[in-house]
């Protein structure tokens, strides 16, 4: 169960980039050099900007490695130490180049010896893994605290209230630490931060200064560390928060979620020689960690799940909302009828449709699409919705309203567009006047032909809300009796199939082909969309509007 880190370097050693645009990516130090920098020529190039073209390089030197700046711009720190001549390397050492950060690491079971003297003060154990548990008289007051510890755990998932608590009761578990804290990432990726602090006679209670090394074995690795004897230990020579405190005895380990991945640690340290911590302890804090791991993933489960369950009441919310400005009915137009329907892809959508009656018995139907979809489409939607009939009232002509439209929607601060057509239906005299700003241009289908034709594609002009300046023309077209016309947006043109191809124009055409009336129109092209996409997720939202004359 423990083992013993060792300062060899004789074995295949390897390094790994773990910030910066390299992050992630693992070399083999095979050669004898190894040069690092911007320069294609470099065995390893590193792609970041502040990176020297010929940054730093890794030598093997007979047994061991070592590091050496070439005269870069930005310098190189060896466990947060700036180097100025080459420096000898142990297994985990943090490289960084300029601000790339590079861990330095060697299997020495590949054939080699050991350095003159290897470190035997550090014990780690691997948490993921089976920790034994030591049963005597002197422990079992120990492990009946780690019960209290187990109890506390359960009675909140707030864990800025739990953590503290927890980390009272180690201390008295463990009563020769000095300091210490439980630190916790806020998201995944993110350095922990202290959410328990444990540190007489600091100001602001301040965190005690944690090891990089320690920090890297404990986080990366998912290893607990015990060292018995931190100020004298070779693979923290160069590090500053374990000299300069003089430690004589380190406990860390780290917090481990579902997913078997490090996101905090629990640290402390003794400072008194006399009172150092042993493997026992190492065990306890070990399986502390595992508790208090569990705990704050169960917790961060219930934040997540409470969030999700708020979001959807909000979303339901706004999809009432929603509802109110879209048409609860479709107008009923003597010699006319009329069908329609509407379904975003999130809760909320960015389509819009919707029926103003005018003057002289007159009907203005329009169909829109805000770029985009889900809640900022949804918003625009509704503004859209209520600018539209304003325009509409206030302006007889079809192309003027089109135009006081987009003149009030420009003036917002942020970028957007909408396409937009509006047709405006004249029962009487059986005429339909189009205006289009951008969108799929109207189909008809003609009774008397079969035909199925886009109308007035010619007066298509750009979107709502580009230019203030655009002036929009309109066509004007005689309805005869069973001519059908159909408005849509593009969640029905480029709806896809589970192969990736868009349903398109042309398909519609076919679909409406043999379409007498508004009601089979929509019938007929929803059912065809339906068999097409095969029960694929909807990706965008869909509107579709269609009026008939009646035939004689």
């Amino acid at each position: 169960m423990f083992g013993t880190i060792t300062t060899a370097v004789v074995g295949m050693a390897t390094i790994k980039i773990i910030s910066g645009a390299n992050a992630g990516e693992t070399y083999s130090l095979s050669d004898r050099e190894t040069m690092l920098g911007r320069h294609p020529d470099c065995q390893v190039v590193l792609k970041d900007s502040t990176v020297s073209r010929r940054h730093a390089r890794f030598v093997k030197q007979g047994d061991h490695y070592v590091i050496d700046d070439v005269g870069s711009q930005h310098g190189t720190r060896l466990n947060g130490e700036i180097i100025r001549s080459p420096e000898r390397l142990c297994d985990n050492d943090e490289v960084q180049i300029s601000q790339v950060r590079v861990i330095f690491s060697v299997d020495s079971n590949e054939g080699g010896g050991k350095t003159d003297r290897p470190s035997t003060i550090i014990t780690s154990v691997d948490v993921l893994g089976a920790v034994g548990i030591t049963d005597d008289s002197q422990t079992a007051p120990k492990w009946r605290a780690l019960l209290d510890i187990t109890r506390s755990l359960g009675v909140s998932l707030d864990l800025k209230t739990i953590l503290p608590n927890v980390l009272e009761n180690i201390f008295q578990i463990l009563p020769e630490a000095s300091r210490g804290c439980i630190m916790v990432s806020e998201r995944p990726g993110e350095d922990p931060i202290p959410y328990a602090v444990k540190n007489p006679g600091s100001k602001a209670n301040a965190p005690p200064p944690i090891s990089r090394t320690i920090t890297n074995t404990v986080l990366s690795q998912c290893k607990a560390v015990l060292s018995t004897d931190a100020g004298d230990d070779e693979r923290f020579q160069a590090s500053d928060s374990v000299l300069d405190l003089k430690m004589r005895s380190v406990l860390c380990a780290p917090l481990v979620g579902a997913a078997n991945e490090a996101f905090g640690m629990i640290h402390l340290d003794a400072q008194d020689p006399a009172h150092q911590f042993n493997s026992e302890d190492l065990d306890i804090l070990v399986n502390i960690a595992n508790l208090v791991g569990q705990a704050v993933d169960h917790a961060r489960l219930h934040e997540t799940q409470l969030q999700f369950d708020r979001r959807e009441r909000d979303m339901e919310t706004a999809r009432a909302v929603q509802q109110h400005f879209l048409p609860e009915d479709h107008p009923n137009i003597e010699g006319y009828q009329i069908s329609d329907y509407y379904n975003p892809a999130d809760a909320v959508g960015g389509d819009y449709f919707g029926y103003t009656d005018l003057p002289d018995g007159q009907l203005a139907i329009a169909v829109g699409d805000v770029a985009g979809h889900g809640v900022p489409a949804a918003l625009l939607m509704a503004r859209l919705c209520s600018e539209t009939r304003y325009c509409l009232v206030t302006d007889i002509i079809p192309s003027d309203a089109v135009q006081s439209l987009n003149q009030q929607l420009t003036k917002q601060t942020f970028s957007f567009f909408i396409t937009f057509a509006l047709c405006v239906l004249d029962p009487l005299r059986h005429e339909l006047t189009v205006v289009n700003a951008g969108h799929m241009p109207p189909l008809i289908r003609r009774a008397k032909t079969g035909k199925v034709e886009e109308i007035a594609p010619e007066i298509s002009s750009p979107p709502l809300g580009i230019d203030a300046g655009i002036s929009y023309q309109q066509a004007t077209i005689a309805l005869e009796p069973g001519d059908v016309v159909v408005m849509y947006t593009d969640g029905i043109s480029e709806c896809p199939s589970p192969s990736g191809q868009q349903y398109g124009i042309e398909r519609i055409r076919r679909s409406l082909a043999t379409a007498k009336t508004a009601r089979e129109a929509t019938g007929k092209l929803l059912q065809d969309v339906n068999e097409f996409t095969m029960g694929m997720p909807q990706e965008d939202d869909t509107c579709l509007v269609a009026f008939s004359r009646n035939a004689e």
